[in-house]
C-alpha cells in the first residue's frame, strides 16, 4: 500500500471529467484512424499505418484507464512498473506480430 494522500472527492472528480474527455477525443481519433485517410498508392505501408495508429492510441487510452481509474497513480513506483512494463512488452509484441509479421 502507499503512504500517500489521495485527493479530495471533488479533485477525483475533476480528474475523472478530464479523463472521460480525453478517452471521448482519442476515441474520435480511432474512427479517423480506422477510415482510408492513407493514399491506396502507399499499398502495404497504408496498411500498416492504419495498425501502428490505432496501436499507439488504444496505448495511451489503456496507460489513462490504468493510472486514473485504478487509481495506480497513488501506489509504489514498483507495482506501476510491475503493470506498465508488461502492458508496453504486449504492445510491442502486438505490434511486431501484426505489423512486422508475416
Amino acid at each position: 500500500m502507499s503512504h500517500h494522500e489521495h485527493p479530495s472527492d471533488a479533485e477525483m472528480i475533476k480528474q475523472y471529467l478530464k479523463v472521460f474527455t480525453w478517452l471521448f477525443i482519442f476515441t474520435a481519433l480511432t474512427v479517423f484512424a480506422a477510415m482510408d485517410w492513407v493514399p491506396k498508392s502507399w499499398g502495404e505501408i497504408g496498411s500498416t499505418v492504419h495498425i501502428t495508429v490505432g496501436l499507439i492510441i488504444a496505448f495511451i487510452k489503456a496507460i489513462m484507464v490504468i493510472y486514473i481509474f485504478m487509481h495506480i497513480k497513488f501506489d509504489s513506483k514498483f507495482l506501476r512498473a510491475f503493470i506498465f512494463v508488461p502492458l508496453f512488452l504486449f504492445c510491442v509484441l502486438t505490434f511486431a506480430l501484426n505489423v512486422l509479421g508475416p
